[in-house]
Protein backbone atom coordinates (compact mmCIF):
# COMPACT_ATOMS: atom_id res chain seq x y z
CA UNK A 1 0.00 0.00 0.00
CA UNK A 2 0.83 3.38 -0.32
CA UNK A 3 0.99 6.64 1.54
CA UNK A 4 -2.36 8.74 2.24
CA UNK A 5 -3.27 11.20 -0.13
CA UNK A 6 -2.22 8.82 -2.84
CA UNK A 7 -4.21 6.52 -5.41
CA UNK A 8 -3.82 2.99 -4.49
CA UNK A 9 -2.52 0.59 -7.63
CA UNK A 10 -4.67 -2.44 -6.75
CA UNK A 11 -8.08 -0.29 -6.62
CA UNK A 12 -7.97 2.61 -7.74
CA UNK A 13 -9.02 4.42 -4.81
CA UNK A 14 -8.46 7.13 -3.52
CA UNK A 15 -7.89 7.43 0.48
CA UNK A 16 -6.48 10.86 1.72
CA UNK A 17 -7.37 11.13 5.31
CA UNK A 18 -8.12 7.39 6.22
CA UNK A 19 -6.62 5.65 8.80
CA UNK A 20 -3.14 2.87 7.58
CA UNK A 21 -5.52 -0.01 9.07
CA UNK A 22 -8.57 0.93 6.75
CA UNK A 23 -6.57 1.60 3.28
CA UNK A 24 -6.77 -2.46 2.59
CA UNK A 25 -10.40 -3.03 3.32
CA UNK A 26 -11.67 -1.41 0.60
CA UNK A 27 -13.01 -4.43 -1.96
CA UNK A 28 -11.21 -4.72 -5.47
CA UNK A 29 -14.16 -6.09 -6.85
CA UNK A 30 -16.24 -2.57 -6.11
CA UNK A 31 -13.92 -0.96 -8.36
CA UNK A 32 -13.50 -3.40 -10.56
CA UNK A 33 -17.45 -2.75 -11.15
CA UNK A 34 -17.24 1.18 -11.05
CA UNK A 35 -14.67 0.91 -13.77
CA UNK A 36 -16.36 -1.62 -15.91
CA UNK A 37 -19.99 0.67 -15.60
CA UNK A 38 -17.61 3.94 -16.35
CA UNK A 39 -15.83 1.92 -19.28
CA UNK A 40 -19.56 1.11 -20.85
CA UNK A 41 -20.72 4.44 -20.56
CA UNK A 42 -18.16 5.85 -22.32
CA UNK A 43 -18.32 2.88 -24.92
CA UNK A 44 -22.54 3.81 -25.29
CA UNK A 45 -21.50 7.95 -25.73
CA UNK A 46 -18.84 7.23 -28.14
CA UNK A 47 -21.47 4.80 -30.23
CA UNK A 48 -23.77 7.68 -30.17
CA UNK A 49 -21.08 10.67 -31.19
CA UNK A 50 -20.25 8.04 -33.98
CA UNK A 51 -24.10 7.50 -35.03
CA UNK A 52 -24.55 11.15 -34.77
CA UNK A 53 -21.72 12.10 -37.05
CA UNK A 54 -22.61 9.49 -39.44
CA UNK A 55 -26.04 10.86 -39.93
CA UNK A 56 -24.84 14.07 -40.27
CA UNK A 57 -22.83 13.61 -42.85
CA UNK A 58 -25.32 11.64 -44.57
CA UNK A 59 -27.59 14.54 -44.46
CA UNK A 60 -24.77 16.95 -46.35
CA UNK A 61 -24.11 14.82 -48.56
CA UNK A 62 -27.76 14.21 -49.61
CA UNK A 63 -28.72 17.88 -49.09
CA UNK A 64 -25.60 19.14 -50.79
CA UNK A 65 -27.24 17.58 -54.23
CA UNK A 66 -30.88 18.96 -54.26
CA UNK A 67 -31.82 21.25 -57.23
CA UNK A 68 -32.09 24.85 -56.57
CA UNK A 69 -35.73 25.23 -55.38
CA UNK A 70 -36.37 28.52 -58.08
CA UNK A 71 -35.70 26.10 -60.56
CA UNK A 72 -38.49 23.36 -59.42
CA UNK A 73 -40.82 26.49 -59.55
CA UNK A 74 -40.11 28.14 -62.73
CA UNK A 75 -43.63 29.23 -64.36
CA UNK A 76 -42.16 29.09 -68.04
CA UNK A 77 -41.56 25.50 -67.76
CA UNK A 78 -44.76 24.57 -67.07
CA UNK A 79 -47.21 23.55 -69.84
CA UNK A 80 -50.04 20.34 -70.38
CA UNK A 81 -48.92 17.30 -71.41
CA UNK A 82 -50.31 16.00 -75.00
CA UNK A 83 -50.88 12.63 -73.91
CA UNK A 84 -50.34 9.93 -70.87
CA UNK A 85 -46.83 8.89 -72.53
CA UNK A 86 -45.62 12.28 -73.10
CA UNK A 87 -46.78 13.04 -69.10
CA UNK A 88 -44.96 9.96 -67.94
CA UNK A 89 -41.68 10.42 -69.74
CA UNK A 90 -41.77 13.91 -68.22
CA UNK A 91 -42.19 12.02 -64.45
CA UNK A 92 -39.66 9.86 -65.12
CA UNK A 93 -36.72 12.55 -66.31
CA UNK A 94 -37.92 14.95 -63.22
CA UNK A 95 -37.97 12.32 -61.06
CA UNK A 96 -34.46 11.64 -61.50
CA UNK A 97 -33.38 15.55 -61.59
CA UNK A 98 -34.91 16.81 -59.03
CA UNK A 99 -35.51 13.53 -56.79
CA UNK A 100 -33.60 14.97 -53.99
CA UNK A 101 -36.14 17.80 -53.62
CA UNK A 102 -39.06 15.66 -53.90
CA UNK A 103 -37.54 13.33 -51.05
CA UNK A 104 -37.41 16.67 -49.10
CA UNK A 105 -41.32 17.83 -50.27
CA UNK A 106 -42.38 14.34 -49.10
CA UNK A 107 -40.72 14.81 -45.61
CA UNK A 108 -42.19 18.14 -45.47
CA UNK A 109 -45.88 16.59 -45.86
CA UNK A 110 -45.46 13.83 -43.62
CA UNK A 111 -43.95 16.20 -41.16
CA UNK A 112 -47.20 18.60 -41.59
CA UNK A 113 -49.46 15.58 -41.47
CA UNK A 114 -48.14 14.18 -38.10
CA UNK A 115 -48.34 17.80 -36.49
CA UNK A 116 -52.02 17.53 -37.57
CA UNK A 117 -52.01 14.57 -34.96
CA UNK A 118 -49.80 15.30 -32.45
CA UNK A 119 -50.56 12.11 -30.68
CA UNK A 120 -49.30 10.03 -33.38
CA UNK A 121 -46.39 12.21 -33.77
CA UNK A 122 -45.38 11.97 -29.81
CA UNK A 123 -46.19 7.76 -30.13
CA UNK A 124 -43.82 7.93 -33.16
CA UNK A 125 -40.91 9.66 -31.66
CA UNK A 126 -40.97 7.58 -28.94
CA UNK A 127 -40.51 4.80 -31.35
CA UNK A 128 -37.72 6.65 -32.91
CA UNK A 129 -35.83 7.31 -29.27
CA UNK A 130 -36.49 3.62 -28.32
CA UNK A 131 -34.95 2.49 -31.61
CA UNK A 132 -31.84 5.13 -31.03
CA UNK A 133 -31.59 3.16 -27.02
CA UNK A 134 -31.90 -0.31 -28.07
CA UNK A 135 -29.19 0.27 -30.95
CA UNK A 136 -27.01 3.28 -30.13
CA UNK A 137 -27.04 3.49 -26.38
CA UNK A 138 -27.17 0.32 -25.24
CA UNK A 139 -24.62 -1.94 -26.35
CA UNK A 140 -24.37 -4.44 -23.97
CA UNK A 141 -25.95 -7.83 -25.01
CA UNK A 142 -29.92 -7.58 -24.04
CA UNK A 143 -30.49 -11.21 -21.80
CA UNK A 144 -33.93 -11.65 -20.41
CA UNK A 145 -34.41 -14.59 -18.08
CA UNK A 146 -30.93 -15.50 -18.42
CA UNK A 147 -31.53 -15.83 -22.39
CA UNK A 148 -28.99 -13.40 -24.36
CA UNK A 149 -30.74 -12.19 -27.29
CA UNK A 150 -28.09 -11.28 -30.45
CA UNK A 151 -28.39 -8.32 -32.38
CA UNK A 152 -30.16 -9.36 -35.09
CA UNK A 153 -33.03 -10.92 -32.69
CA UNK A 154 -33.34 -7.78 -31.31
CA UNK A 155 -34.23 -6.35 -34.53
CA UNK A 156 -36.47 -8.83 -35.96
CA UNK A 157 -38.67 -8.48 -32.28
CA UNK A 158 -38.45 -4.20 -32.80
CA UNK A 159 -39.59 -4.20 -35.96
CA UNK A 160 -42.13 -6.78 -35.27
CA UNK A 161 -43.14 -4.07 -32.01
CA UNK A 162 -43.21 -1.46 -34.12
CA UNK A 163 -45.31 -2.78 -37.33
CA UNK A 164 -48.08 -3.34 -34.61
CA UNK A 165 -47.53 -0.40 -32.38
CA UNK A 166 -47.99 1.75 -36.04
CA UNK A 167 -50.60 -0.41 -37.74
CA UNK A 168 -53.07 -2.34 -34.70
CA UNK A 169 -52.58 -0.02 -31.53
CA UNK A 170 -52.32 3.59 -33.22
CA UNK A 171 -53.26 5.82 -35.98
CA UNK A 172 -49.87 6.29 -37.07
CA UNK A 173 -50.06 3.91 -39.90
CA UNK A 174 -52.87 6.05 -41.30
CA UNK A 175 -50.98 9.01 -41.20
CA UNK A 176 -48.20 7.76 -43.04
CA UNK A 177 -50.19 6.39 -45.47
CA UNK A 178 -52.20 9.92 -45.83
CA UNK A 179 -48.75 11.86 -45.97
CA UNK A 180 -47.27 9.40 -48.57
CA UNK A 181 -50.82 9.54 -50.77
CA UNK A 182 -50.50 13.58 -50.40
CA UNK A 183 -47.09 13.90 -51.12
CA UNK A 184 -47.00 11.28 -54.45
CA UNK A 185 -49.79 13.19 -55.97
CA UNK A 186 -48.10 16.01 -55.49
CA UNK A 187 -44.98 14.63 -56.89
CA UNK A 188 -46.87 13.36 -59.86
CA UNK A 189 -48.60 16.51 -60.55
CA UNK A 190 -45.46 18.76 -60.50
CA UNK A 191 -43.27 15.99 -62.99
CA UNK A 192 -46.44 15.48 -65.15
CA UNK A 193 -46.47 19.62 -65.60
CA UNK A 194 -42.73 20.67 -65.44
CA UNK A 195 -41.35 20.48 -68.96
CA UNK A 196 -37.85 18.62 -68.83
CA UNK A 197 -36.05 20.16 -71.89
CA UNK A 198 -34.01 22.56 -70.30
CA UNK A 199 -32.87 19.94 -67.43
CA UNK A 200 -29.38 18.98 -67.89
CA UNK A 201 -29.83 15.07 -67.12
CA UNK A 202 -27.05 12.46 -66.05
CA UNK A 203 -27.65 9.74 -68.76
CA UNK A 204 -25.87 7.48 -66.02
CA UNK A 205 -28.11 8.21 -63.38
CA UNK A 206 -30.96 5.81 -64.42
CA UNK A 207 -28.29 2.96 -63.85
CA UNK A 208 -26.81 4.01 -60.47
CA UNK A 209 -30.80 3.63 -58.85
CA UNK A 210 -33.13 5.85 -57.70
CA UNK A 211 -31.23 5.89 -53.99
CA UNK A 212 -28.15 6.65 -55.25
CA UNK A 213 -27.56 9.82 -53.82
CA UNK A 214 -27.94 8.08 -50.12
CA UNK A 215 -24.61 6.67 -50.96
CA UNK A 216 -21.13 8.77 -50.41
CA UNK A 217 -19.02 9.90 -52.64
CA UNK A 218 -15.70 8.00 -53.82
CA UNK A 219 -12.42 9.56 -52.39
CA UNK A 220 -11.41 11.70 -55.47
CA UNK A 221 -14.84 11.80 -56.66
CA UNK A 222 -16.73 15.07 -57.61
CA UNK A 223 -20.00 16.00 -56.11
CA UNK A 224 -22.39 18.00 -58.35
Amino acid sequence: FVQNGQKLASGGLYTRGLPAHLIGSFPKSATTATEGSESAMSTATLSAQMAMTKVTECARHVLSQRRDWTELADRSAYAKPANLAEASGRLRKNINYFKVNYVLFMMAVMVLCLLTHPASMFMLLGLGASWIYMFVVKTDPMVINGRTFSDREKLMGMSALSLVIIFFLSSIGSVIFMGLGLGCAGVAAHGAMRVPDDLFLDENADNNGFFAFLKPPQPGQATI
